[in-house]
């Protein structure tokens, strides 16, 4: 099955694809996120991101409920349908960056195939934070009456979210700073390389100038 997937990935989606997939996940996700950070400013929501996503606490977001009124309710539910985007957003990122890098290791490494599962994680990260909305809207819509145990599930989506989130912008960043290293590395090689070709040809140059420089002193 993995090599199954490792050959699908080897192949698609294209380079082209990706990068242009990349860039329109870049744009929506400034987009997205800055529309999230201002409607959920706006709902006056009370509650800290650490005890309502990771708190596995449904009591306490049912408390922070009741502090607000309609309207704050229906900014708070926008919101969290506007996140939607953000995770497309976040997770295209992920598994095209992580596509197209993996393509420029070596081909059949680990490092490689490590790379397309780090690009499929990047997905499971955007669905897993899809689930954990899923049952805070379940919650916002019935605010004061839902029952609390849907604070569980909630928080271990979002416990998986994040986990899975870190490792693959982790994969990313550190194999873009691998890749930079080696071709920074192979760029000096060669310079080295060439360097010590050309060297004998100057030795050989000035030597050929002073030998005919002595033939024509002989000969005077």
């Amino acid at each position: 099955m993995l090599q199954r997937l490792y050959d699908s990935l080897q192949r698609r989606p294209s380079t082209r694809a990706l990068k242009m997939l990349i860039v329109i996940c870049i744009i929506l996700l400034a987009i997205s996120s800055s529309a999230v950070i201002y409607v959920l400013g706006l709902s006056n929501f009370p509650g800290t991101l650490e005890k309502t996503q990771l708190g596995f606490d449904g009591q306490y977001i049912q408390s922070c409920f009741s502090a607000m009124n309609e309207d704050d309710l229906s900014l708070f539910i926008v919101g969290n349908l506007v996140d939607y985007v953000f995770m497309v957003s976040y997770g295209g990122l992920l598994f095209g960056s992580a596509l197209i890098l993996s393509r420029q290791l070596r081909s059949g490494s680990t490092g490689e195939k490590l790379g397309y599962i780090v690009s499929v994680l990047g997905l499971i990260a955007a669905c897993s934070d899809g689930l954990e909305n899923v049952f805070l809207l379940s919650m916002a819509i019935n605010p004061s009456n839902f029952p609390t145990w849907l604070g569980l599930p909630h928080s271990l989506f979002a416990y998986l979210k994040f986990s899975l989130m870190y490792i693959s912008a982790g994969w990313v960043i550190l194999t873009l700073g691998y890749l930079a290293l080696r071709r920074k590395i192979n760029t000096v090689l060669k310079v080295s390389a060439h360097q010590g070709c050309s060297l004998p040809q100057i030795h050989f140059t000035s030597q050929e100038h002073h030998e005919k420089s002595n033939a024509r002193r002989v000969k005077e």
